[in-house]
């Protein structure tokens, strides 16, 4: 048996067509050379050599392996741009069941050269993307769409995060690819050309989030802190609040559209409300709770509980508190790389269910303040030589049941 030694890591295009296995034979074949030539047209287009790729056919679409690494920007810009300008003159002269529609996957893996084309968990990887059911659910859910881009994580955060190609970041939405009985799971970007990200999100089965903001002090702050702090800080950040906040002076409560990056908000608005605490209500503490779905109450209640209090009242110098429940945490803020997120800040809190809290300003969350209900009261300590009752003072000691084992004095003197 061959050793296959020739590994290397490599840009991975996958894609497959739309419906393909219920078209007869001879629709097969011409939406294969409609897909070589609409690829070929668009590669050219975008200043891509196509024949250089390697391609593992896969019937209903093929696996690329791009070994010219410096492609990555063009491959996820311009050369989608130009194929969905393609698909989009293609399908217009047609019926919908004969049209040309693709899932594209792209990723950044290892490859090995094989028997029947390309082996290593690169090409597993961009296919388990390929196969995502958020793509095909929203690729089945617009009719009008021509094409949905999937991105892996590291293409994301090393090419449209860092801003190296022509399309955003506010145009994806994140997704948790989850498929058990293949073992895998991972995030991955959807993103549909002139489709609006809340859209997407929407069809893709996103839950929106939401947050709850419990303020240290009540009277008139509620409705001067939104004002003021709540909806600049959202502005700055770059999110859109189009429902009306809910205001009820130390509690407000509010509903992000959906495919609102979940990393800005635990991430570049907590930093602006940082600033613009300071800036307006420097006397002022908030407890922030970040849950998803549409029930403000869910978010608020996480701003509310005990142990965030705690947080509140054991750190002067710790403005904002966030608790975020169990399902953002695992979807957001775990294994998160964007900066301000900083997943390693945040620490389980033992509640049911599961929550976790960050406290804004320190790498690990400090011990809170005890609550009262847990403070004894402090014990009075009676004047020496005084005897209470039956026994004289005692200075310190040992509780065995009824006896106490330490030493004692009074007016007569000291003893043990």
């Amino acid at each position: 048996m061959p050793e296959h030694t020739e590994f290397s890591r490599s840009l991975l295009l996958a894609v497959d067509m739309w419906r393909y296995g219920s078209r007869d034979g001879q629709q097969q074949a011409d939406l294969q050379q409609a897909l070589t030539d609409g690829v070929t047209t668009a590669a050219t287009a975008a200043g891509l050599d196509r024949a250089s790729w390697t391609l593992q056919d896969g019937g209903d679409g093929f696996c690329a392996v791009i070994t010219d690494s410096s492609a990555e920007p063009v491959l996820v810009g311009p050369f989608v741009r130009e194929l969905d300008t393609w698909l989009h003159r293609f399908n217009h002269v047609r019926r919908p069941e004969t049209q040309l529609r693709l899932r594209l996957a792209t990723h950044h893996g290892g490859s090995v050269p094989a028997a029947h084309g390309y082996a290593s968990d690169g090409l597993v990887h961009v296919n388990r993307l390929l196969d995502a059911a958020q793509a095909r659910a929203v690729l089945t859910a617009l009719p009008e769409a021509n094409l949905v881009q999937i991105l892996s994580e590291p293409i994301f955060e090393g090419c449209v995060r860092q801003r190296l190609t022509e399309v955003f970041e506010a145009e994806f939405v994140r997704i948790r690819v989850d498929i058990p009985a293949k073992a895998f799971r991972s995030d991955a970007w959807i993103r549909v050309p002139g489709v609006p990200a809340e859209k997407v999100a929407e069809l893709a089965g996103r839950e929106p989030l939401v947050v709850g903001i419990r303020l240290s002090k009540a009277a008139q702050t509620g409705p001067d802190f939104a004002d003021r702090v709540l909806r600049p800080s959202l502005a700055a950040a770059g999110i859109s609040c189009s429902r009306t906040v809910d205001e009820d002076c130390r509690d407000l409560a509010l509903s992000l559209p959906a495919g609102t990056p979940g990393e800005r908000v635990l991430g570049v608005w907590l930093h602006h409300l940082a600033d613009a605490l300071d800036a307006h209500a420097p006397e002022l503490q908030v407890a922030v709770g970040v849950a998803e779905g549409h029930d403000l109450a869910a978010a608020r209640d996480l701003a509310e509980e005990a142990e965030v209090r705690g947080f509140l009242d054991g750190v002067a110098d710790g403005p904002i508190v966030v608790v975020v429940s169990a399902e953002v945490h695992r979807r957001i803020v775990d294994g998160s790389v964007a900066r301000m997120v900083m997943p390693d800040s945040y620490r389980s809190l033992a509640t049911d269910p599961e929550t976790w809290v960050r406290v804004l300003g320190y790498s690990v969350p400090p011990e809170p303040a005890p609550r009262r209900e847990d403070v004894a009261a402090p014990l009075t300590s009676p004047g020496i030589g005084v005897v209470n009752g039956p026994v004289s003072n005692i200075e310190s000691g040992i509780f065995h049941g009824p006896f106490v084992v330490g030493s004692w004095h009074d007016n007569r003197g000291t003893g043990r």
